[in-house]
């Protein structure tokens, strides 16, 4: 989901931002379209032909900064995601873990299930197919792949519409937040790039805590004080219901995440104890 998305959810998931890197050869390294390894999914695919289609991926196009090397330009997105306890199912479902609480408001990632938004057009036929073969393997998968199923691909384009106007939305909300990402990227507040960079070189994905995310939000405009006041709100109870909620637990494989949860909870108040500060002096 988008870093607002995440925000307008506050009540519900304890979001951590996400870095991705997508590396990609410029045209001219022969090298390394000859040695170019694609993900099981888009195997047999041209070489060039899969990097122009990745090239129009929304990872790419809102990516928040660029490092280039000899031959390489290696794109850095900024998402969200959802931070929760190992042994926890996704903290919008009910009790019964069928049914989905936020249907009506859910992200864009959740509207685009199977595929992400962020998956060209191009590739869909292929990560769709990628997905539903992994997915028949395991014992909870649930998509109706029958015959009888509603169509949503056919030629390579999206005939369902409703799935094709989640896609085109949730595009849109990305793009919207590249100025915001790379201000992130610039951000005091959280890792210098160099950093994020050097972390995403060994493991393609990085997570830090949200609230520099929503300081730079605020910084922009994006978000107002009464947003940041009832994000943070919205936080801090959450928080402190999972929290308890693990104690009683009592797992040891959980202590980390709890501690990591007290201090994005200090964080909050801290945030709201600067946003009262700050409202009482323009008083």
């Amino acid at each position: 989901m988008t870093i607002l998305e995440a925000v307008s959810l506050g009540d519900v998931f304890v979001p951590s931002i996400v870095y991705r890197l997508t590396s990609l050869p410029r045209d001219d390294n022969e090298a390394a379209f000859a040695s170019l390894k694609p993900h099981p999914h888009f195997e047999g695919m041209e070489p060039r032909a899969l990097v122009a289609r990745l090239r129009e991926s929304t990872a790419v196009r809102a990516a928040g900064a660029v490092v280039h090397e000899a031959g390489w330009d290696h794109h850095i997105a900024i998402t969200a995601r959802a931070w929760t306890y190992p042994t926890r199912w996704c903290l919008a479902l009910d009790a019964s873990h069928e049914k989905c609480t936020i249907h009506d408001r859910r992200p864009s990632t959740c509207r685009t299930v199977p595929i992400r938004y962020d998956v060209p057009e191009g590739l869909l036929v292929r990560a769709f197919r990628g997905v539903v073969d992994a997915g028949i393997k395991t014992s909870d998968f649930r998509c109706d792949v029958s015959a009888s199923a509603p169509v949503l691909i056919r030629d390579e384009k999206v005939v369902n519409e409703e799935y094709a106007s989640a896609r085109a939305e949730g595009a849109r909300k990305a793009l919207a937040e590249r100025e915001l990402a790379g201000y992130m990227l610039r951000s005091p507040l959280l890792p210098p790039i160099k950093d994020v960079y050097a972390e995403l070189r060994r493991n393609k994905l990085v997570s830090v805590s949200f609230p520099g995310a929503v300081a730079a939000a605020h910084d922009l405009k994006l978000l107002d004080d009464d947003a940041v006041k009832k994000f943070c709100e919205s936080q801090r109870a959450l928080l402190a219901r999972e929290i308890a909620a693990a104690l009683a637990r009592k797992r040891k494989e959980e202590r980390e995440i709890t501690t990591r949860f007290r201090a994005i909870e200090s964080a909050y108040g801290a945030m709201l104890e600067r946003l009262a500060a700050s409202r009482a002096r323009a008083v």
